[in-house]
């Protein structure tokens, strides 16, 4: 009688385990809309993005290393990358839309490559010499609060994620 229940118990715990995990996948899925994907001769383009929901994504077709591969456009945002002689800042978002993009070409390895600017929105970044805080954030600020640059930083995330596909 005892292994009957314990059966029963398992065969249902394991059920509602199952309606639990579909449930969570359910909810996680939030995005509504139409993606499309390249499918290129170009191997800087195939496989990647083409548009979301109309939107257009273009891909830099380039000699150039540091482009090759990356966003050039999303709809009628233009994106500039470095060609630099400088490792910190080669092959990085330039300009997103005419808002620039600098970075930090330093001594202190705790913030040599990092961003240093968006249009108005500045980053610093701790130099402690503490491991633990060591290249971290310390502050972003935009005390201009423009606009430009917010919606620039949020692209330069979304560029950044679609550069690594």
């Amino acid at each position: 009688m005892r292994t009957v229940f314990t059966k029963i118990f398992n065969l249902s715990g394991i059920g509602l385990l199952l309606l639990l995990s579909l449930s969570k996948e359910v909810n996680a899925q939030r995005f509504r809309g139409k993606i499309e994907y390249y499918n290129s001769v170009f191997p800087s383009e195939d496989g990647k993005i083409k548009s979301i929901n109309g939107t257009k994504i273009e891909y830099y077709n380039s000699v150039f290393k540091s482009e090759d591969g990356k966003v050039k456009s999303i709809g009628n945002k233009r994106i500039e990358y470095y060609n630099s002689v400088f490792p910190s800042e080669d092959g990085k978002i330039k300009s997103i839309n005419g808002t620039k993009i600098e970075y930090y070409n330093s001594a202190f390895k705790s913030e040599d490559g990092k961003i240093k600017s968006i249009g108005n929105i500045k980053f610093e970044y701790n130099n402690s010499g503490s491991s633990k805080s060591d290249g971290k954030i310390r502050s972003i600020s935009n005390e201009t609060n423009d606009p430009e640059s917010e919606d620039a930083l949020d692209t330069y995330y979304f560029i950044e994620r679609l550069n690594r596909q």
